[in-house]
């Protein structure tokens, strides 16, 4: 099996419109809609992995002025 490029988050969202287009449009098999549903899961995957990532990365400007990691309530 051939390797996945590592979409960026908004490549991985026009590829996951893409999909469900084709899907609500309704002119695909049911086996494609299968591989298309995989496909689809397997892109918001990646793509929320690409999200935790993102915001692991987010830096903020702390009170002193300093730089620290961004973390959630």
């Amino acid at each position: 099996m051939a390797e996945k490029k590592d979409n960026t988050i908004e490549e991985s969202f026009a590829l996951l419109e893409d999909i469900i287009s084709k899907m609500e449009a309704g002119d695909v098999s049911l086996d494609e809609s299968f591989a298309l549903y995989k496909s689809g899961m397997e892109e918001l995957q990646h793509a929320n992995a690409k999200i935790e990532q993102t915001k692991k990365a987010v830096m903020a400007i702390n009170k002193d002025g300093g730089l620290e990691v961004f973390e959630e309530d």
